[in-house]
């Protein structure tokens, strides 16, 4: 994308505010917010950036009144501006909004709709690109990039190596094809760099943080490398999950097919290493519960409400916050991706060990 200057960036703030923006400048103005950083100022990460929109759509949200879509859009793009003028920090002031109960949100229009498809992709020296959510993914191959329909993606890609990023923000998946033809299915709030090709190099490296789901194509002379928080996977041809968020204690690797080793130790089919501040353990994975976000289902499995809170506030975009005494019992459970927040919430509350409250997108759990 060409470099916006400040008179064509008045302009278009300009069409939004008297409602003639373009389905173009639409476009543009996004892409610019997501990648404009002042002169002189610390870039906020990409994570950051995606926060500040999410609070200021949670605000519009929830203010009860009907918003049109123009004046949704001229909001983040006034927001982009006060977040990054001031260097990456955003301060928006908490909204009051009161607490309601489980059944209250149901069936309401204040509930919760699940995640969708959505991703940045960052190139580098070039700027990030905000993909289509009509499209569930990407493929990078010789010929530059496209969608996974073939539509072909405007992006400047050269023959050169770039290194790229995809990252989906919270509440969004998408699928990519690799330059080699492995593919990566990634999970919410998660960022994968990857060269844009393979070509001449004596091993295919990415870099995961978050989860994502692989099948890797086979090829003995080039190993394929995943690096991600304290470890790294090495395959010829495989299957495989990693699941290693920041805010996770237990980065895990589940192998479904083929074999992968973890660091130096080695995986068979239906086993999970479990890496930790302590080595890397291996235990007898639950494929269902590992491979329920890649299937459309939300599984947990004997789980503690932390670990089950965080996959739903990475899924449907809200802030999870407690009260009192937390639930000591486990929690087991199957819910299709595509339920609203109510119906997972509910769910869980008909066990009669845990109780929620919602407020706008925060969610109060308590005993």
């Amino acid at each position: 994308m060409a470099k916006l200057n400040e008179q064509e960036i008045r302009v278009m703030l300009e069409h939004f505010r008297l409602g003639k923006a373009t389905d173009e400048e639409i476009a543009l103005l996004e892409t610019w917010y997501l990648t404009y950083q002042e002169e002189g100022a610390e870039n906020p990460g990409m994570a950051e950036r995606l926060a500040a929109v999410d609070l200021v759509w949670a605000k519009l949200e929830n203010e009860h009144r009907p918003v049109k879509r123009i004046a949704k859009w001229w909001s983040v793009a006034a927001a982009a501006i006060l977040v990054l003028s001031v260097g990456g920090y955003f301060v928006w002031q908490a909204v009051q909004v009161p607490a309601i109960t489980v059944s209250q949100l149901a069936g309401s229009k204040k509930d919760i709709a699940p995640g969708t498809n959505k991703a940045t992709l960052t190139i580098a020296g070039s700027g990030t690109l905000v993909l289509d959510s009509t499209r569930k993914g990407i493929e990078v191959h010789s010929g530059g990039l496209t969608y996974d329909d073939s539509t072909r993606i405007n992006a400047g890609l050269t023959a050169d190596t770039k290194m790229l990023t995809l990252q989906t923000p919270n509440g969004g998946t998408y699928k990519l094809v690799l330059p080699d033809g492995s593919i990566a299915w990634l999970n919410a709030a998660s960022r994968l760099v990857f060269p844009s090709t393979f070509r001449g190099q004596k091993q295919r490296e990415v870099e995961l943080t978050g989860e994502a789901y692989f099948e890797v194509a086979k090829n003995k002379a080039v190993p394929f490398i995943v690096k991600s928080r304290g470890q790294q996977v090495q395959v010829l041809g495989t299957h495989f999950n990693i699941k290693s968020y920041e805010d996770e204690p237990v980065t895990r690797t589940t192998l479904l097919e083929g074999s992968v080793r973890v660091n130096s130790t080695l995986l068979e089919p239906g086993q999970q290493a479990e890496k930790t501040a302590a080595g890397v353990y291996v235990v007898t994975a639950d494929i269902d519960e590992v491979m329920g976000w890649k299937n459309n289902y939300i599984v947990f499995q004997d789980e503690k409400i932390e670990n089950i809170m965080r996959k739903i506030s990475r899924w449907y975009d809200v802030e999870v916050v407690y009260e009192g005494e937390l639930p000591t019992d486990d929690f087991g459970g199957r819910v299709n991706k595509r339920a609203y927040v109510s119906q997972v919430l509910k769910k869980l509350e008909l066990t009669n060990k845990v109780h929620f409250k919602i407020a706008g997108r925060r969610i109060i759990v308590t005993k």
